[in-house]
């Protein structure tokens, strides 16, 4: 037997030359097509590389798009020159200039030397579970798709509606029965000369030319016509995300290829220098097929498509946003806290924590109108940038940024006050690694020394009180995240003993070293605020003090009767 390659390139081409000089050196014809995308004098780099290299013939180029007709003419015009160059060729492997060997290559023509005359190429019925996932099906065989899916996104999508709605259903050829399949394959050389010569080809050719994805029904399709007997499996493995995003692979994948029975393996990341140059060895040992365990290696790949589709802690992309998979992940990869009240009770708070050695506590990133990451920063780590705008667009992917940016090893913590952008709440509040500790009712401290009047600290008591109970009715509900409520009277008693249970959560060892704590605001004002909103019908938690009686008495007032003197 002998073994011939079509390859289909369009990037990385000093990569696809070090393959196409390994099949060369195990007496592999190629047929090789470079994407007409590509730039001359890439290809005349590539050209030279490959000079000196035999049985390398280089076809006629087309203008490849996704999804469109011209990678199977591409692959057509690869066809036509293998077997015209190289008669004698037994089996044509189709491959990409990304593809690399998982297994010896005189393993895999010891196996076709035991599978004469099979062709190995995926061939599912339309409707069929194996191959199709989601999105078009049926109509990918009856509908016209004249637009690129990726250059007109908008006009694609409109034109499938429009055609819908008018009930347009193209005929598909009586001799056809549309299959799917992945669209790398292998096939006998009699087979494929069979659909290249096919009386009908000029009449496939158009049909197939406006359907969707042709290179998966094309030959998948037409093998089922001149095939004797098809083995419906690919010997190359790919694997799609749930995007049609193709999985790569890198050096650390090298140890689980024996695990794989495919002999080639796509899509190989350029920069896996471990893999080319451990797979293209002319001298590589078998890895028996026997000992392939194909459920194990597809497994790490599920596994990886689950955590690409679903997002990991502390890695949410945003288009997962949306996904409702994604609820209950967190947006961090190591615990942070939120502690709320802290700067209403403490002068200069988020000052003060800066400089304490051992703490990573950021002030109020989420101030309604302006806000820095530490006194005057406005620009984190990563070049997060402190604009409003930009983290109210997309105030979850704003925070998953800040703490994938401060790092592991490290909690960080945020204050966020009830007054805060409320947009944010939610996504923290079901977070399993965000901890909240909450003095209760310190925005009376704030309301208590501002210069408003009566009426205005009236009003803003009662938003702030009904943002507050908002909040805590959210972590009670959510049982998520962890939350530790402090009284006001109790962080006011004992103060320390309050910021050291909060300092524990960050960092123990800092939490037990003697730390001078910060001033506490002035809070002479307090009790007489509450009074009056008490009178006002705003109720709260907070008691004031009693009023003290005076201990010194006032002499009584002598009242003088009237007397007559007789």
């Amino acid at each position: 037997m002998k073994l011939g390659f079509i390859i289909l390139a369009h990037q990385d081409l000093h990569r696809t030359a070090q393959l196409v000089r390994f099949l060369s050196k195990n007496s592999c014809p190629v047929s090789l097509h470079i994407d007409q995308n590509v730039s001359s004098d890439e290809l005349i780099e590539l050209k030279a590389s490959l000079n000196h290299v035999k049985n390398v013939v280089f076809v006629k180029r087309e203008k490849c798009g996704w999804g469109q007709f011209s990678i199977v003419q591409a692959t057509l015009n690869a066809a036509e020159s293998l077997l015209e160059n190289h008669p004698d060729v037994t089996n044509v492997f189709l491959a990409s200039g990304a593809c690399l060997p998982a297994r010896p290559l005189k393993q895999l023509k010891a196996f076709l030397g035991r599978h004469k005359d099979i062709d190995f190429i995926e061939s599912f019925s339309k409707g069929d579970e194996k191959w199709v996932k989601g999105g078009l099906d049926q109509e990918r065989f009856t509908l016209y798709f004249p637009l690129s899916w990726r250059k007109h996104r908008f006009a694609f999508d409109r034109l499938i509606e429009v055609q819908r709605q008018l009930k347009i259903s193209r005929t598909i050829p009586k001799h056809i029965t549309p299959h799917m399949g992945s669209q790398w394959w292998c096939l006998t050389a009699t087979t494929l000369r069979k659909i290249i010569e096919d009386p009908d080809r000029q009449k496939n050719d158009k049909y197939f030319s406006k359907c969707w994805i042709p290179d998966e029904s094309y030959f998948q399709t037409l093998a089922r016509n001149h095939s004797e007997h098809i083995r419906s499996r690919s010997l190359t493995f790919s694997m799609f995300d749930e995007q049609g995003k193709p999985f790569l692979f890198y050096d650390d994948h090298l140890d689980i290829l024996p695990k794989t029975s495919a002999f080639f393996v796509r899509k190989v990341w350029p920069g896996a220098h471990k893999l080319y140059h451990g797979l293209l060895i002319t001298s590589r040992r078998n890895f028996p097929l026997s000992k392939a365990n194909e459920d194990a290696f597809n497994g790490v790949f599920h596994s990886a498509g689950k955590i690409r589709k679903t997002g990991g802690e502390g890695r949410i992309l945003q288009g997962r946003f949306p996904n409702a998979l994604v609820k209950n992940k967190s947006m961090a990869r190591a615990d942070f806290c939120v502690l709320t009240g802290f700067d209403y009770l403490f002068e200069d708070f988020p000052n003060w924590a800066r400089k304490t050695k051992g703490l990573n506590i950021f002030g109020n990133i989420f101030k309604p109108r302006k806000f820095a990451f530490h006194k005057h920063i406005v620009l984190a780590k990563g070049n997060l940038t402190a604009s409003v705008k930009l983290r109210n667009l997309n105030p979850k992917g704003f925070l998953s940024n800040f703490l994938w940016s401060q790092g592991p090893d490290q909690c960080t913590a945020i204050l966020y006050d009830v007054s805060d952008t409320q947009k944010i709440m939610p996504d923290i509040t079901r977070d399993k690694r965000a901890h909240f500790v909450v003095v209760r009712e310190a925005w009376l401290l704030s309301t208590a020394n501002s210069g408003m009047k009566l009426k205005g600290k009236l009003m803003q008591a009662q938003v702030l009180q009904a943002r507050e109970n908002k909040l805590l009715s959210s972590l009670k509900e959510e049982k998520h995240a962890s939350c530790t409520v402090i009284s006001l009277k109790e962080a006011l008693n004992t103060p320390g003993l309050v910021l050291q249970g909060a300092l524990k959560l960050l960092d123990p060892e800092a939490a037990a070293k003697p730390t001078a704590i910060p001033e506490l605001v002035d809070i002479s004002k307090l009790d007489g605020l509450v009074r009056k909103l008490s009178k006002n019908g705003v109720l709260l938690n907070y008691k004031p003090s009693k009023k003290r009686k005076l201990t010194s008495k006032r002499p009584k007032k002598v009242i003088r009767r009237p007397y007559v003197v007789r």
